[in-house]
């Protein structure tokens, strides 16, 4: 249900997008507004709270964000219908929305040490022209994969790291002596 509800308040999120002439500080404003909750889930618990009135949420929401148009009256609607709650997953929906909309593909890179700003370069280059978007890059360090990288993006998954080379031939020589 809560993938259900988010999918149909981002939707309409959207196509207040779409009728805004394509005003980017929607999108910005929406993900400050989604950062907040995501390293406050205290807040989001808070206006959550079936107890507490929805003219409370709304005085909650008025004192922490500024009244920045589209997307604060947006949070004090969802404040008033009791749906504030699913703000972060109707940020994810309206994310990849407007990600498919601008031809932006979000990409994971996983790596054992930070990339240079070279590697970086190089890699996004080579990634915008395989895939034909835009790049968002984000980065995320794991020693634990030892070396290479792991690249996720549209729900696929390239693995070329050495920890997965090695679980790999670990399992061939364990194929190889039954």
């Amino acid at each position: 249900m809560a993938a259900e509800v988010a999918k149909v308040y981002a939707n309409a999120l959207f196509e207040l997008y779409l009728e805004s002439g394509d005003d980017d500080s929607i999108y910005k404003n929406l993900n400050e507004i989604a950062g907040v909750f995501r390293d406050h889930p205290d807040l989001v618990s808070l206006l959550s709270a079936p107890l507490i009135t929805s003219e409370e949420k709304i005085s909650v929401v008025s004192k922490i964000f500024e009244d920045n148009g589209l997307v604060y009256d947006y949070l004090c609607l969802l404040c008033d219908k009791g749906r504030a709650g699913y703000f972060t997953e109707i940020t994810d929906v309206f994310n990849a929305k407007y990600n498919e909309y601008k031809n932006i593909a979000d990409v994971l890179v996983i790596t054992s040490i930070p990339l240079t700003e070279n590697l970086r370069e190089k890699l996004i280059k080579k990634l915008e022209g395989s895939l034909k978007k835009t790049i968002l890059l984000t980065e995320k360090t794991d020693p634990s994969i030892i070396d290479g990288m792991i690249i996720e993006y549209d729900n696929k998954r390239i693995d070329n790291s050495v920890r997965s080379k090695l679980e790999e031939l670990r399992r061939n020589t364990v194929e190889m002596r039954m």
